[in-house]
């Protein structure tokens, strides 16, 4: 086998997924976008994989509403085929129902730019969908299993520091792992952004803090200008004939 044969063998592949283009083909089952190494997959209202309810998605350039899930390559050992590598980033997850989501119980959820890869549910339906037309297109997968990075566990101790605003007012909170900082939002206040950090032990967690609370700013002196340092010695010498001195000196032109 060949480079060129094993090019050839995944043809009627991207033919029919070609066929299926999500941007021409308004049937339910095209929901492909072909490449010359493989493939990406879209999801639509209708289908799409478990945990995209409510999901909003619209058509924009395609021909019906469809969102991103995933892609498959071909990998390659020499020139050789060997199997398909899934990808899977969930974006419109990330975008709606960020990490300070919260479903219809008032339950924590959401999701960050870290989270949304290879998750187990999207790989499990992307499986399906490539299985599906390998199998219409005639081309057996006995021989290419899938291959695809696990979802990364989330590290111990993940902290949030959100950032909540009213009219005339706001504070922050640095949410603890197990925390949402939807919990956190007063009535009234919008949470506004929300930034990972890596280790919070130091600081209070689940705690409001104001930019005027819990610190204090000295008062900032201006810099001394020469008439103050001049009276500051003059009174340490009870000398009262400073002033005029300093401004006879600025008349005659003795200080330049």
């Amino acid at each position: 086998m060949s480079y060129q044969s094993e090019h050839k063998l995944m043809k009627p592949v991207l033919d029919l997924a070609r066929q299926l283009d999500i941007a021409t083909n308004p049937h339910p089952s095209a929901i492909f976008e072909a490449g010359n190494g493989g493939f990406q997959v879209w999801c639509t209202p209708q289908d799409h994989p478990q945990g995209w309810n409510g999901i909003s998605m619209i058509a924009g350039a395609f021909c019906k509403p469809c969102a991103y899930v995933g892609s498959v390559l071909w990998k390659w050992d020499g020139e050789h085929i060997v199997g398909l590598q899934l990808e899977t980033a969930a974006y419109v997850l990330a975008e709606q129902k960020p990490l300070a989501f919260c479903d219809v119980k008032n339950r924590p959820g959401g999701y960050t730019r870290e989270s949304i890869f290879n998750r187990p549910d999207d790989i499990a339906w992307l499986k399906e969908k490539v299985t599906w037309l390998f199998d219409t297109a005639g081309i057996p997968l006995d021989l290419l299993p899938f291959d695809y990075e696990g979802k990364p566990e989330p590290e111990p101790g993940h902290w949030v520091l959100a950032y909540y605003t009213a009219p005339g007012d706001e504070y922050v909170v640095i949410v603890s792992p197990e925390s949402n900082p939807e919990m956190f939002r007063r009535e009234g206040y919008h949470l506004v952004s929300t930034l990972e950090i890596g280790n919070a032990v130091d600081f209070p967690e689940d705690t409001v803090l104001r930019p005027d609370e819990n610190f204090y700013e000295g008062e900032v002196e201006p810099d001394e200008g020469p008439l103050v340092e001049q009276y500051e010695n003059a009174a340490r010498l009870g000398d009262d004939s400073w002033l005029e001195a300093a401004y006879e000196d600025r008349i005659s032109g003795l200080e330049e």
